[in-house]
């Protein structure tokens, strides 16, 4: 656990460097709701990995449990309503059933990794990895664009709020009331902005 906690660290640490030197607090970038979508990770979690401690490591099959029901309740079909486990499991030519079992099983077990990449690629935009990331790295994959957001805004000089993952992070929190269609584009079309920023940065 001590060596999956090394990284958050370090970047927490880094983002408070840069927070300072802009005369900014967390709450400036930061938004707990956000995070907790885009890492799986429930908000009373990330509240407390945010404050520098540690959480017990779910086992694996609890972890893959609790990340399905994450993505089943955090996006919604566009009448509201949870995907079924077998609309679910049509979009890779599994079964609802094999999904079922994963999530009813008390996380005895988890999926094999093609069952994990279907699910993960039926909830569009999901990471690789998404199910299955312990819980300090899931979260230090999703401060990655603040703190780059902030590097970039320190290199350039910029003055202010860092406005790129402000409204990355007021998006997503809206997305998840939005039609499924919706929501797609929103975040594809957001993940470009960051692409393409990221490829000026490199030239």
């Amino acid at each position: 656990m001590r060596d999956s906690q090394a990284a958050l660290t370090e970047t927490l640490r880094r983002l408070d460097a840069l927070l300072q030197k802009a005369g900014k607090d967390r709450s400036d970038v930061v938004d707990v709701e956000a995070l907790s979508y885009e890492s799986g990770v429930p908000p009373e979690v990330v509240t407390i990995l945010l404050r520098g401690e540690s959480v017990p490591e779910e086992g694996f099959g609890t972890r893959i449990r609790s990340r399905i029901t994450h993505l089943r309740e955090t996006r919604r079909r566009p009448d509201g309503n949870r995907y079924s486990y077998n609309e679910i499991g049509e979009h890779f030519g599994s079964s609802g059933a094999a999904i079922s079992a994963i999530v009813n099983s008390g996380g005895r077990s988890g999926p094999l990794a093609a069952t994990q990449a279907g699910i993960e690629s039926f909830f569009f935009g999901t990471p690789n990895g998404f199910l299955s990331a312990e819980t300090a790295p899931a979260l230090d994959a999703a401060l990655q664009p603040v703190l780059r957001e902030l590097e970039r805004a320190g290199d350039s000089g910029q003055d202010g709020l860092f406005g790129f993952d402000d409204v990355r992070g007021g998006a997503l929190r809206r997305a998840q009331g939005l039609p499924e269609h919706s929501w797609k584009v929103l975040n594809a079309t957001l993940k470009a902005l960051l692409e393409q920023d990221e490829l000026e940065d490199d030239r």
